[in-house]
């Protein structure tokens, strides 16, 4: 797209013209960052024309099929799209429901087109990753220096890095992408107990592993909500000459409910959801693998949805907090609280069909398999 190549050259130039204060360590690294935010968008131009040329290819021979059955109909739908997709190359909002193969070709190439945009913009957030990690590293050895003009350059070319359009557009492209074509909510296939009034409900963006195979992408989907109920909590307070005192302690509790869709695979009887919690204690933000949880699955058929609310976890928490005349106000936390899980679909025989995570950085506790315990 030509807007990408103008944010191209704006990022070339603004290399060129900081480049100068910036320590010679880095320059290396910068170039990189720079010239992989190019190559990035060239190769997903390329993996883009790709696709719609397999999908030009694939709604010509859908044609010849109509044709050679005598479905005029169809023929002349089929005509339409491929002139329609030859001039603008975008997908409709929704598949076309006749002819029914190309209804499939639709969803099929959409998701792949999906899939392609979403890794190269994962790319390029794991380029800048690496990229301000390098600056960093790099600004820990000069404060120990002393290098304050160093030190200075290398938070001002951070914070160009982090507020580039181009990179702006990867996170937000990369929170719950590809997510196109999810199957219209259905009846659960087991009721779920009504939520308690005391909990607080939230949802929670499910992501999926960079290098998932396409199949898996299509097959299954997840989406999940998290109840915290801190009903459990109970408040002390005192008060003095010039002072009051409040605290608040007791555990928290932590449901997640998870629906789980298959959208063109199956799920045998016995199979299981194994769920990771991850939590991050207080005030420090350390993460923790805090629980493994595990969930027997009936047979799931084809277009099937089913909602399980698993027993969850609970955390111990506390805050304190002091008002003293002429000090102000001094809050502290202690305990922890839910970071997130990790998801992994298993059949009987102890094979993975897929796997999610909640948050994103999660990504990089994610194992081939999951624990046993």
């Amino acid at each position: 797209m030509c807007w990408r190549k103008i944010i191209g050259c704006l990022t070339l130039c603004g290399s060129l013209c900081g480049a100068a204060t910036l320590p010679g360590e880095v320059l290396p690294a910068r170039e990189e960052f720079e010239t992989g935010l190019q190559k990035a968008d060239k190769l997903e131009q390329a993996r883009l024309s790709a696709v719609g040329e397999e999908y030009l290819q694939r709604l010509r021979e859908l044609a010849r099929q109509q044709q050679a059955h005598g479905r005029f109909r169809g023929l002349v739908i089929l005509r339409d799209e491929i002139a329609r997709f030859a001039k603008v190359r975008t997908f409709t909002e929704r598949p076309q429901d006749e002819p029914v193969e190309l209804h499939e070709a639709q969803t099929f190439f959409q998701l792949t087109w999906q899939q392609a945009q979403y890794s190269n913009e994962l790319a390029i957030v794991k380029l800048a990753e690496r990229y301000v990690q390098t600056l960093a590293v790099l600004r820990e050895t000069l404060g120990k220096s002393n290098t304050v003009a160093g030190v200075q350059a290398l938070d001002d070319e951070c914070d160009r890095v982090v507020a580039l359009a181009r990179l702006r557009q990867a996170l937000d492209a990369t929170k719950t992408r590809p997510a196109a074509l999810r199957p219209k909510p259905q009846p659960s296939a087991v009721a779920v107990p009504a939520a308690n009034d005391n909990r607080l409900r939230r949802p929670l963006d499910i992501y999926r592993p960079s290098k998932e195979p396409l199949s898996s992408m299509i097959s299954f989907d997840a989406r999940a909500v998290l109840f915290e109920d801190n009903s459990q909590l109970k408040t002390r307070k005192s008060a003095g000459a010039g002072s009051a005192y409040r605290s608040l302690d007791g555990p928290v509790a932590y449901t997640p409910r998870i629906t789980l869709t298959c959208q063109r695979g199956e799920v045998v009887s016995g199979s299981r959801l194994v769920i990771e919690y991850f939590s991050r204690s207080l005030p420090d933000h350390m993460l923790h693998h805090e629980a493994v949880e595990k969930v027997v699955l009936p047979r799931l058929e084809r277009g099937k949805t089913y909602t399980v609310e698993p027993k969850g976890m609970q955390l111990a928490r506390s805050e304190q907090v002091s008002v003293i005349q002429g000090a102000g106000v001094s809050v502290s936390h202690f305990g922890a609280e839910f970071y997130g899980f990790i998801l992994h679909l298993v059949d009987p025989d102890g094979h993975v069909l897929w796997q999610r995570f909640s948050p994103q950085a999660l990504e990089r506790e994610l194992a081939a398999a999951p624990p046993d315990k």
